[in-house]
């Protein structure tokens, strides 16, 4: 009966009334939503989601807070952010550029009194590319608002698979990744073995000191001009063939806990300071010689 009344809440001719008349019921909110995106997805995000009338309220403040811990480490050439792999409500990267409701199979069912059952498949004809996501809502101020949302796994569904799982894991990694020296020691390392001036310019706190082999000591500014033969001197002189690249420090024991602001450590002829949140490269030493392999 239930599924009766919401096939006929998508069908276009008869969408608007019976929406209204269900507007209630989580199943509804749920296809109403799926209507909309299916016919427009730009309009439907400004809509729903934009709006602030789709998920709760401790949900936006973990996708906040997401945003807040992938800004620490956007000087990575890594992905951060729950929703910047694909489509984070047909859960893909690829559909069929043709795809509509009808042609999904779109399907949605109450699974008890606040949560929602969608099936549907990104490319129709081909049954691997289904999709069964569990929608698990909240009310807030007299509406139903999406608080998590569950990919099923051997045909159950449990918080472990859930985007508030899934936010929070990504948000405690990327604050631990930030506050790791040996992290961003890697990275730099690996920009200069690879010569990518630009990216080995993120990690540098400008105006970053240089000191030569000769004992002078420079002070390089952001776009600097010398900055590629440094890089160039610098991954011949430490990551060269029959050189024994820099040892990374040691990963901090208590993670998740900030280092004390101004803290530095050395790596090699590097060193590091924690400035702001995070560690930056503040000093290249190049009297300090290269380790020769025998």
């Amino acid at each position: 009966m239930l599924m009766a009344v919401l096939g006929a809440a998508l069908a276009p001719c008869a969408a608007a009334p019976v929406v209204r008349a269900q507007a209630g019921t989580p199943a509804a909110f749920i296809g109403a939503f799926y209507r909309d995106y299916f016919a427009d997805p730009a309009a439907a995000r400004k809509r729903h989601v934009d709006s602030g009338a789709f998920y709760s309220s401790g949900l936006r403040a973990l996708m906040a807070a997401n945003r807040a811990a992938c800004a620490r480490t956007e000087r990575q050439d890594s992905k951060c952010g729950w929703d910047v792999d694909g489509d984070e409500f047909l859960h893909t990267q690829e559909s069929d550029p043709a795809l509509t409701l009808a042609s999904s199979g779109f399907a949605a069912k109450p699974a008890g009194v606040n949560a929602v059952d969608v099936r549907f498949r990104v490319f129709p004809d081909d049954p691997q590319y289904e999709r069964a996501l569990r929608y698990v809502l909240v009310r807030e101020n007299g509406q139903w608002r999406v608080d998590d949302v569950i990919d099923e796994e051997k045909g159950a569904y449990s918080p472990r698979n859930g985007l508030r799982r899934h936010i929070a894991d990504e948000n405690r990694q990327a604050n631990a990744s930030a506050l790791d020296v040996a992290e961003t020691a890697l990275w730099v390392n690996g920009f200069i073995q690879s010569e990518a001036v630009e990216s080995f310019a993120r990690f540098a706190a400008f105006p970053l000191a240089v000191c030569e082999t000769k004992g002078v000591c420079l002070s390089y500014q952001r776009n600097d001009a010398r900055l590629p033969a440094l890089v160039r001197l610098l991954s011949l002189s430490y990551f060269d063939k029959g050189t024994v690249a820099p040892g990374v420090p040691a990963r901090a024991k208590r993670a998740g806990k900030a280092p004390g602001e101004g803290s530095v450590i050395r790596s090699g002829p590097f060193d590091y300071t924690f400035q702001g949140g995070l560690w930056w490269l503040t000093r290249v030493d190049m009297r300090r010689p290269p380790v020769r392999q025998r």
